[in-house]
């Protein structure tokens, strides 16, 4: 999963095995940044809604969150990750921004996420598969990547990892349905439902995290 600071990978268990010992069964993950804990959850059965003002934790919810595994044709998702998986690279944004003026990637990777993002905006942008498609390029993305997340750290050398090449992997979506929100929690909180569980893990200090990147 995306390197992020404040990652709540070893607290999910104990988040889990709270929302299990009170038979909760919908849930609100109010600050929900890479959707892990709201996919513990849904993985446990409860209906979660996610929360979040970035964009990119908005597609991993539609992919994660929102997606109901049991609703998706799994040859067309393949179908169309071997289709992107074989395009050629075409420098575009991504190169110029975050491989030429940056270190982010090294450029031959920068140019094949450039023409597969192009390729599922321009081919796929509004359909079912298009959460999915634009994950499936995210994790690739980061996969390949030469930084240390968004800890603020100078990278002198290419991280070993930036030689792969990018390869698109198929999301591994959750069964059962859940909802997704992008917007201030302030705003959202008291508007989005009632839930019988809630998990809010606000910004903890001054950084944010997209001047890191943009």
């Amino acid at each position: 999963m995306i390197k992020y600071l404040g990652s709540k990978r070893r607290l999910v268990p104990v988040i889990d095995a709270m929302a299990g010992a009170i038979g909760a069964r919908h849930a609100l993950d109010l600050f929900t940044g890479t959707t892990r804990v709201a996919q513990q959850l849904k993985r446990g059965g409860v209906v979660v809604t996610a929360v979040d003002t970035a964009r990119y934790s908005e597609v991993l919810g539609h992919c994660y969150v929102q997606t109901d595994a049991r609703t998706v044709d799994r040859d067309e998702l393949r179908g169309a990750l071997r289709d992107l998986g074989s395009r050629p690279a075409r420098p575009g944004y991504v190169t110029e921004t975050f491989c030429r003026r940056a270190r982010f990637f090294q450029p031959h990777n920068g140019a094949r996420i450039d023409a597969v993002r192009d390729a599922i905006e321009r081919e796929h942008a509004g359909t079912a598969l298009y959460p999915l498609l634009l994950t499936s390029l995210l994790e690739a993305a980061d996969r390949v990547d030469s930084t240390t997340g968004v800890q603020m750290a100078f990278v002198k050398e290419w991280a070993s990892r930036s030689y792969n090449p990018l390869e698109l992997r198929e999301p591994e979506l959750l069964d059962g349905p859940g909802h997704v929100h992008r917007g201030d929690a302030c705003e959202l909180a008291g508007v989005v439902g009632e839930f019988d569980f809630a998990y809010l893990d606000p910004p903890y200090n001054q950084h944010r995290y997209f001047t890191n990147y943009h």
